[in-house]
C-alpha cells in the first residue's frame, strides 16, 4: 500500500505571501504639484468670489468670473490627478507567481507557465510570456521607470523558482535590485488543487489530500505520480510516495 512520505501536505505550501507593487507616474510630480497648486488656488478664489460677500453680508452680488475660476480649478486640479497617477496595472510578485491586477480582477501567470523573462537592455523593458491559470497567452512588459521594484522583484523570483527561463545577465545594466520591505506584503490562500491536472499525467484531482505541489514553481502532481524532479529543477524527492 503506497503512502505520503513524511512530508505530510507538503506542497500545500503554507505561510504563502506576495508583495504588492502599484506603479510609478510617468509624469514629474514637480509638473503635478504646480498644477495642482494652481488649481487649488483657482478654486479657493472661485468659491471666495461667488461666496465671499454673503459670507461678509455687504449685499453685494457674486463677481461675475467666480464660474469660470470655478470651473478652471476644478479642470486644473483634476488634470494634476491625472498626471500624478499612472495607467498601468499594479503587479503582484510572490508564491503564486506574476499577478496583474486590474481594479478587482487578479490575472496570475503561474510561475510553472512562465515560459521566458527577458531583459531589454536597449529599450529598457522586463518581458514576461506565459500563459494565465485558464491557458490564455499572457505577454507583459514591466519597465523600470513605472515598476521598478516590480521588476526587481519578478527577476529575482524568477531566478529562485525558473532560472532556467530566465534570460537576465547578472548585474545588467538598468535593472534595479530587490529589497526587503518593497511593496506591501500580501499573505495568500493555500494553493487549490482540486479541478487541476496532475502535471505528470494530465489526470484531475478530486481529492485535495491526494495532491502534492511543486514548492518551488507550484506544478501539482497526483501523489502516486510524482517525479524525481519538477520541470522547473526541484527536486521532488521529499514529496513521493513510498512503499510500506
Amino acid at each position: 500500500m503506497a503512502k505520503a512520505g513524511k512530508t505530510g501536505k507538503a506542497g500545500h505550501a503554507k505561510g504563502r505571501h506576495e508583495q504588492r507593487f502599484t506603479p510609478q507616474p510617468t509624469t514629474s510630480p514637480a509638473v503635478a504639484k504646480a498644477v495642482g497648486g494652481v488649481g487649488a488656488a483657482a478654486l479657493g478664489a472661485g468659491v471666495w468670489a461667488q461666496f465671499g460677500h454673503d459670507w461678509m453680508e455687504n449685499g453685494m452680488p457674486p463677481f461675475a468670473f467666480a464660474p469660470a475660476l470655478l470651473a478652471g480649478g476644478a479642470v486644473a486640479f483634476g488634470v494634476a490627478v491625472w498626471l500624478g497617477t499612472s495607467g498601468e496595472a499594479v503587479l503582484r510578485v510572490g508564491a503564486g507567481g506574476i499577478g496583474i491586477e486590474k481594479g478587482k480582477q487578479i490575472t496570475r501567470i503561474p510561475w510553472y507557465e512562465v515560459e521566458r523573462v527577458v531583459w531589454d537592455p536597449e529599450a529598457q523593458v522586463l518581458s514576461v510570456l506565459g500563459k494565465d491559470e485558464a491557458g490564455g497567452a499572457q505577454q507583459l512588459a514591466v519597465r523600470p521607470r513605472v515598476h521598478p521594484a516590480a521588476l526587481a522583484w519578478i527577476v529575482k523570483e524568477a531566478r529562485e523558482r525558473i532560472p532556467g527561463r530566465v534570460d537576465v545577465p547578472d548585474a545588467a545594466l538598468g535593472v534595479p535590485e530587490a529589497r526587503q520591505g518593497d511593496g506591501e506584503d500580501i499573505v495568500m490562500d493555500a494553493v487549490q488543487v482540486v479541478g487541476k491536472r496532475c502535471a505528470a499525467t494530465d489526470r484531475i484531482l478530486a481529492y485535495e489530500p491526494d495532491a502534492r505541489v511543486c514548492p518551488r514553481c507550484e506544478r501539482v502532481y497526483h501523489k502516486l505520480s510524482v517525479p524525481t524532479d519538477c520541470a522547473c529543477g526541484a527536486s521532488l524527492q521529499g514529496l513521493r510516495a513510498t512503499e510500506e
